[in-house]
């Protein structure tokens, strides 16, 4: 049994998603806590945290509304066309995160995040960002209609290229 609970600022949380982020990326990345802070700011943001029965966690994902300033919005808007722009920028969310310790995998916790961050998002689009070569990782966003805007997207690295993802949402966003 799982529980799902609201990812705050709170310093506990962001040390929990800290660790499962350096399980996932099998990396420890200092910035994650600072990015995660300000995220946690910005309008719209939305963010939860998987517990398991131990009350360890195991998964956690969020996102926000994607604005002019931004620095990752100024990235996409920097790679992407006019008219993609304003199909997929002008009224958007963004989903930034989405990470399930790898013991967890393949049991519907990705579903289920992905599911409770969108719930009641009032945009009419999303957007996200994976590496091109993680193919769970768009096998699941592609299963749930996600469609890919944009390849390779190398916001940082040209050798570590991404893809740019987007959905058209509506009043029920959740996925079935």
């Amino acid at each position: 049994m799982v529980s799902l609970r609201s990812l705050d600022g709170s310093m506990e949380m962001v040390d929990q998603i800290a660790k499962i982020y350096g399980l996932v990326w099998h990396t420890y990345d200092p910035s994650i806590r600072e990015k995660f802070l300000r995220h946690s700011t910005y309008p719209g943001y939305r963010g939860f945290l998987l517990i398991n029965d131990q009350d360890e966690p195991i998964g956690f994902s969020y996102g926000y509304i994607s604005l002019p300033g931004q620095f990752y919005r100024g990235l996409l808007e920097l790679s992407l066309e006019d008219e993609e722009i304003m199909k997929w920028l002008d009224d958007c969310f963004e989903f930034v995160e989405l990470a399930i310790h790898p013991s967890h995998r393949k049991k519907g916790y990705g579903k289920l995040l992905l599911n409770k961050v969108l719930e009641g998002v009032n945009n009419k689009t999303a957007v996200l960002t994976t590496q091109v070569d993680n193919q769970p990782a768009r096998t699941l966003y592609e299963s749930f209609g996600w469609e890919v805007i944009k390849q390779p997207f190398t916001p940082f690295d040209e050798n570590k290229p991404y893809v740019i993802m987007g959905k058209m949402l509506d009043q029920k966003s959740t996925i079935k």
